[in-house]
């Protein structure tokens, strides 16, 4: 899913990945987890379905309420 939105300095995209967590126990809502440029080019649209793990760096909360992760995918798994 992509973001976009204008800015000061222009308009800027986000490239969300909409995420359940599977820990126990496990996050009460799905949060987003943004995609860095070179995370979309290296993995794009192939982690549909798919576990993986994350080394989050920041959390916030957006404008509609959603948790938004951001940091780095550090593990593709089936």
């Amino acid at each position: 899913m992509s973001e976009t939105f204008d800015t000061k300095k222009g308009s800027k995209t986000l490239h969300l990945l909409v995420c359940q967590d599977q820990s126990r126990p496990p996050l009460r809502n799905s949060f987003d987890y943004e995609m860095t440029a070179d995370e979309l080019s290296k993995h794009g649209a192939t982690l549909v379905d798919k576990a993986i793990e994350l080394n989050v760096r920041d959390m916030s909360q957006g404008f509609s309420g959603r948790i938004r992760m951001s940091g780095a995918i550090t593990k593709v798994g089936a």
